[in-house]
């Protein structure tokens, strides 16, 4: 399965995160073509803000107790790059790659931690390998139609600020 596919999955999760009035994020964690995690962010019905969608996969990953260089062979695909508690998560979790399709230019881990500057030596952890820009026109699409439908305004500029900028 090429990456685009799985972004392609992950979409759609979007999409139906959309359809329940919630932010158009979704992630799915993948080893090789086997889906072993997938989640979308449920802050509006859950009424909490720390249900991001990579958290939530990266959960159900943590629970089937894979090794670590188990997990340093998956793969996270998201709609939107990754925030720096869900980055930590990520590398917390032994991930070995990030996929992501957009920008979030407000608390995107990427540009916060300026990884041009890293030298790479961890002692414990190995960042994970990140590439962004997957299929960003749809997922740009989904944000579009989520500004059709959100009325508070902290959201809504959250997400014309991700439209804006991608």
């Amino acid at each position: 399965m090429q990456d685009s596919d799985k972004m392609a999955l992950t979409l759609k999760l979007a999409q139906k995160a959309l359809k329940k009035g919630e932010l158009p994020i979704a992630a799915i964690v993948f080893h090789g073509d086997h889906i072993v995690a997938h989640s979308y962010t449920s802050e509006s019905k859950d009424r909490r803000f720390l249900v991001h969608a990579e958290i939530k996969a990266l959960l159900t990953t943590d629970r089937l107790g894979l090794s670590i260089a188990e997990r340093r062979s998956l793969q996270l695909f998201t709609t939107l790059e990754p925030c720096l508690m869900c980055f930590g998560a990520v590398m917390s979790s032994f991930i070995g790659e990030i996929i992501y399709s957009l920008s979030a230019p407000d608390d995107g881990a990427t540009k916060l931690l300026n990884f041009d500057n890293f030298s790479g030596e961890l002692i414990q952890r190995q960042l994970p390998t990140i590439r962004g820009g997957i299929s960003k026109e749809t997922t740009k699409e989904l944000w579009q139609a989520y500004l059709q439908i959100e009325k508070r305004k902290h959201f809504r500029t959250f997400a014309e600020t991700i439209v804006a900028n991608n």
